[in-house]
């Protein structure tokens, strides 16, 4: 059934929501297509005096004569709209001849037309230029997003600033395929652990490169406001990474903050919000009354007099209420920019503080950023980036130990029988009462007074000077540094009689400057040719150093840890010096040929002095082609088909992970007993040098696509990647006879292979609009060799799961959970487990891959819908499959 004729039934403001119901039911039952015109009317007079007319109409484009389909045709002010069908054409009731029509698409200057007497109107909409060429970062530079040949995910400002969060690597979770972001604490300030396409190393670090503001850092960006950042570019495959070199392998992060623009008048703007977290799953523990009859029970099954004469009938104490609390936290930013036509600058200030939900938790970080970019003639150009960051986190272990031995087990196996505080306001001394508790179960609240705070402050920055020398030739250099000092005070207090309190300091600092020296030829090549050329030279040095203390036997509490002197005893001091440097040449070739032809090749050499005299440099090549398939004659002017790009890629990657000592004998130091109890102190072999320690490295291969449909609005990317990392460094054990219990060596190879897919469509534009999209990302690890095709477990890992139970074993994922089987339970409620080789013994014979840390895949989906200045987000990821 066609519906051929349209009416516009104009009904009073009641009527309307049952017509739309009306309406709608119809729609539904016969599928029948309905234009619907709901103009607003404030009254009856209202309604006489406008002069409603239809306008139709055609929307074409220079590339596209036959016709737009999708264009968004709005009444501007009103949620009223259309869209142009498949050959462009539009049909939509105005309400005056005061009207203004707009017309709005994807990749095309927005058209606003006065309706005056026109009862047809035809549009011709350019291409926006500006929207075309969307740049992204790369390393030592800016590429057009069209251009790409690699794989690089780009998440823009809008995505990060969408929802609150503290650390600017959260920003990254659900947004990014490939991407696995994780915290393995719910703690205030826990570290964030990213992942990019798996993991590559044994030993060494599986966290990406971070670059800030063009200087590549060592450590993570919790120092970061999210509210500062412009952009975040990661790049996954060999030919956007290798250009790092031997940091490159686990990806690049190149995070840019935001600047002034030029010819901007002075701008303020304040961003603040207040917010509150709770814990909305909890343990239902046993009540006074069930706790006492368990107890009791227990205690006469082994033969002992039961300890509750009476049983309880008040619920007691719910020590989670205790521990838990409703966590406030609140953020303030406040940003200047101005703009000239020769400098720009922008400054801003920020303050976050979050609660944690656990009492005696908490975080708080202020910081300061300042950009500034100036042309001081038509050949010389300045600027800089400056961060200052200061965070402090009250730090309480949650984590790890056995019931009763940090806050969080506290609560949970303290008996609710007891109160939380004496009759003298001291924390109740649980095991002193109950003498059939573990003499170590602590009150909750014994922690909750210790002191154990973290603060970090950091400061990166650098400076440029670029020099126009010829047309198309540029020379840039910058210089750097990064700069962390850390101080960690814990003071444990006396609280029961005794006691002798003990308190522990400790300093560092990591220092590193970089200078980086780039050359850049862009030459005007004749028709849709163009070739970008960077050359350069980058050394960068690092250097660390730390200093801790502990003392025991405080005689009160009254200096806490500010005068370590008034202690009775001192452990022996700790400190350490560390440094390190890398010399790098770099290479990388852009050309395009006839606008559809797209290539790319990078080389760098690394030289780093962690490596002995003929393993110190490295080299890692790559090379990629792109075809944009949706330029050729055969697709331009295509309705459906607005962009379609094949790529391919490969290059090699390193990794340095060993420490900066490694290919060296070392010594240290010992305490000599000798004569009547003299000590004197010597020096003794630290470990077995290697001097044959090399790179690990990483080749990766790379195919994929982009495609564009329906005027680019709905805009697909697919990659396919094989990772392939050899020479893995790990720990090799040693015979006893030898006198140390292992060795550092190459030994082995990893793989990694998978699948992401990701979708980004503007479902609606227009008064009222609708962006949705989503990821999806598979990954296979799978360890290929190892050194004899012998097993490696626990700490010769050197990863933070839960090292003693891990496992790397050929033909499996690298880091599988290793352990003990469980069978059910015995008569006594005891854990049974399976015997494997039925010797009738259970011992680490019997051990068995139990689990596996990595997920089946990561997923990621949501939608913006916003209506003038009115914005919903909606969001979801998540991980399936991992143990």
């Amino acid at each position: 059934m066609k519906l051929t004729t349209k009416q516009n039934i104009r009904l009073p403001d009641g009527c309307r929501l049952a017509l739309y119901a009306l309406v709608l039911q119809l729609l539904m039952a016969t599928n029948l297509a309905a234009h619907i015109n709901a103009t607003a009317v404030a009254s009856e007079d209202n309604l006489l005096q406008s002069e409603a007319k239809t306008i139709t109409g055609k929307v074409t484009a220079p590339d596209s004569p036959e016709g737009l389909p999708g264009v968004n045709v709005i009444v501007k002010g009103t949620s009223m709209g259309t869209v142009t069908d498949v050959n462009g054409i539009f049909s939509i009731d105005v309400p005056s001849e005061e009207s203004v029509l707009v017309f709005k698409f994807i990749g095309y200057r927005t058209v606003e037309i006065t309706v005056g007497s026109q009862s047809v109107i035809n549009v011709v909409l350019a291409q926006d230029a500006q929207a075309l060429d969307e740049v992204v970062v790369v390393g030592y530079g800016y590429v057009k997003k069209s251009d790409l040949t690699g794989s690089v995910t780009q998440v823009g400002a809008e995505k990060v600033s969408e929802f609150p969060t503290f650390e600017v690597s959260q920003a990254l979770k659900g947004r990014a395929a490939g991407v696995q972001v994780s915290q393995n604490s719910g703690r205030p300030g826990g570290r964030i652990q990213v992942r990019v396409r798996g993991n590559n190393s044994m030993i060494g670090s599986n966290e990406p490169l971070y670059v800030v503001d063009g200087y590549p850092i060592t450590g993570d960006i919790s120092f970061l406001n999210p509210s500062d950042i412009a952009s975040i570019d990661i790049l996954k495959d060999a030919s956007a990474t290798a250009i790092y070199g031997s940091r490159g392998a686990n990806g690049v992060v190149i995070v840019t903050t935001k600047r002034g623009s030029q010819n901007q008048a002075g701008r303020i703007s304040v961003e603040t919000y207040f917010g509150a977290q709770e814990v909305i799953g909890r343990f239902d523990l046993l009540k006074a009354p069930e706790y006492a009859v368990l107890v009791n029970d227990f205690l006469e099954n082994n033969g002992q007099t039961p300890f509750f004469t009476s049983i309880p009938t008040e619920p007691g104490t719910d020590w989670q209420d205790v521990i838990f609390r409703t966590a406030r936290l609140q953020n303030h930013t406040i940003t200047f920019s101005k703009g000239s036509d020769k400098t720009n600058y922008s400054l801003s200030g920020n303050f976050f503080e979050q609660e944690g939900v656990i009492i005696s938790t908490g975080v708080q970080r202020a910081s300061v950023r300042f950009n500034m970019d100036s042309e001081i003639n038509d050949f010389v150009k300045i600027g800089t980036n400056l961060n200052l960051t200061r965070s402090a986190v009250d730090y309480q272990t949650v984590d790890n130990g056995h019931f009763g031995q940090n806050i969080y087990s506290g609560a949970i196996s303290a008996p609710p029988t007891l109160p939380v505080y004496d009759e003298d306001g001291v924390p109740t001394n649980l095991s002193q009462i109950y003498t059939f508790l573990d003499p170590s179960t602590r009150n909750p609240m014994y922690f909750a007074n210790r002191k154990d705070k973290r603060v970090l402050n950091t400061f990166i920055g650098n400076a440029y000077i670029d020099f126009a020398i010829a047309r198309g030739l540029s020379f840039k250099t910058i210089w750097g540094t990064d700069f962390n000092m850390r101080a960690n005070e814990g003071f444990t207090p006396i609280i029961y009689p005794g006691e002798r309190g003990s308190a522990s300091e400790s300093r560092s600092e990591s220092y590193s400057w970089l200078n980086e020296n780039l050359l850049t030829y862009k030459p005007t090549l004749g028709g849709s040719n163009d070739l970008s050329v960077v050359a350069g030279f980058t050394v960068q040095k690092f250097t660390s150093k730390d200093l801790g203390i502990g003392v025991n036997g405080f005689s009160n509490n009254t200096t806490e840890n500010y005068d370590l002197g008034a202690a009775e005893t001192v452990e022996t001091p700790s400190s350490g010096y560390n440094e390190w440097s890398l010399a790098s040449a770099l290479g990388r070739v852009n050309y395009t040929l006839n606008g559809k032809y797209l290539f790319t090749a990078s080389i760098r050499a690394d030289g780093s002095s962690r490596f002995a005299p003929g393993n110190k440099w490295s080299y890692f090549p790559s090379g990629a082609f792109a075809w944009r398939v949706s330029d050729e004659p055969f697709l331009v002017g295509n309705r459906v088909i607005g962009n379609l790009k094949l790529r391919a890629s490969y290059g090699i990657t390193g990794n340095q992970g060993i420490n900066s000592y490694q290919t060296l004998n070392r010594l240290t130091s010992t305490i000599a007993v000798y004569g009547n109890g003299g000590e004197v102190v010597g020096f003794v072999p630290a470990a077995i040098a290697n001097p044959d320690l090399k790179w690990e490295t990483t080749e990766q291969l790379d195919v994929g696509f982009d495609l564009g449909l329906i005027g680019n609005r709905y805009r697909f990317t697919f990659d396919y990647y094989i990772k392939n990392t050899k020479d893995l460094l790990a720990s090799v054990p040693l015979p006893p006879s030898v006198g140390f219990g292992s060795i550092l060596r190459n030994i082995g190879a990893i793989k990694n292979s998978g699948v992401e897919l990701s979708l980004d469509a503007d479902v609606l534009v227009g008064a009222f609009q609708w962006n949705a999209y989503g990821q999806i990302s598979f990954n296979k690890n799978e360890v290929v060799s190892l050194a004899g095709g012998d097993d490696v477990l626990g700490d010769g890992l050197g990863q933070p799961f839960v090292a003693p139970l891990n496992i790397a074993r050929e033909g499996e994922p690298f880091g599988m959970f290793y352990g003990l089987e469980e069978d059910g339970l015995d008569e006594e409620g005891f854990i049974k487990y399976v015997d494997q080789n039925g010797d009738e013994v259970i011992n680490t014979q019997d051990r068995v891959i139990i689990g596996n840390p990595y997920p089946d895949f990561l997923f990621g989906f949501g939608s913006n819908f916003s209506f003038k200045n009115f914005d919903l987000n909606i969001f979801f990821e998540g991980s399936q499959g991992n143990d």
